[in-house]
C-alpha cells in the first residue's frame, strides 16, 4: 500500500497536498517540460491518493511552460484524475490576460487566474470532483 505523503519538494517546485487541492509554488526560472509536467502528474496522483483532486498554481514566479509540456496538459488522457486548476498571478493585468487566454483556447477542463489565494481556493472547492 502506498503512503500518501502531503508535502514534497522538488527542484523546481515545492508541492502541498490538503484534499482536494494539490497546491504548486513554482520556483523563480523554472521550465516546466515534458518530464516535469509528467513527474508533477506523478505527484498530484501520489498525495491525492489516486483520487480526484484540483490544482492550485502560485505562478507568481517568472516561469516557462515548454511547447512539450504543453501539450502533456492540453491532452486530459494524461491526467485522468484531475478536474480544473486555478492559477495565482501578479496582478489583475495578468489575471485579466491569463483568462482570455484561456477562454479563447477553449481548455478541456475548468481554469481560472486570480489575484487572490483565498478566492482562488473558494473557487476550486465549488469544482465537481466525479
Amino acid at each position: 500500500m502506498d503512503t500518501i505523503v502531503d508535502k514534497l519538494e522538488l527542484p523546481y517546485v515545492s508541492i502541498i497536498y490538503e484534499e482536494p487541492i494539490v497546491y504548486y509554488t513554482y520556483k523563480e526560472g523554472v521550465e516546466l517540460g515534458f518530464p516535469e509536467i509528467r513527474e508533477l502528474i506523478a505527484c498530484a496522483e501520489k498525495l491525492s491518493g489516486h483520487k480526484p483532486y484540483v490544482t492550485f498554481a502560485d505562478a507568481r514566479a517568472k516561469m516557462n511552460i515548454t511547447n512539450e509540456g504543453k501539450r502533456v496538459v492540453s491532452d486530459l488522457k494524461n491526467m485522468p484524475l484531475f478536474r480544473g486548476t486555478a492559477a495565482l498571478v501578479d496582478n489583475n493585468i495578468y489575471k485579466y490576460a491569463a483568462n482570455l487566454l484561456s477562454y479563447f483556447n477553449n481548455p478541456k477542463y475548468p481554469f481560472q487566474a486570480f489575484t487572490s489565494k483565498d478566492e482562488a481556493v473558494n473557487w476550486l472547492l465549488t469544482l465537481p470532483l466525479d
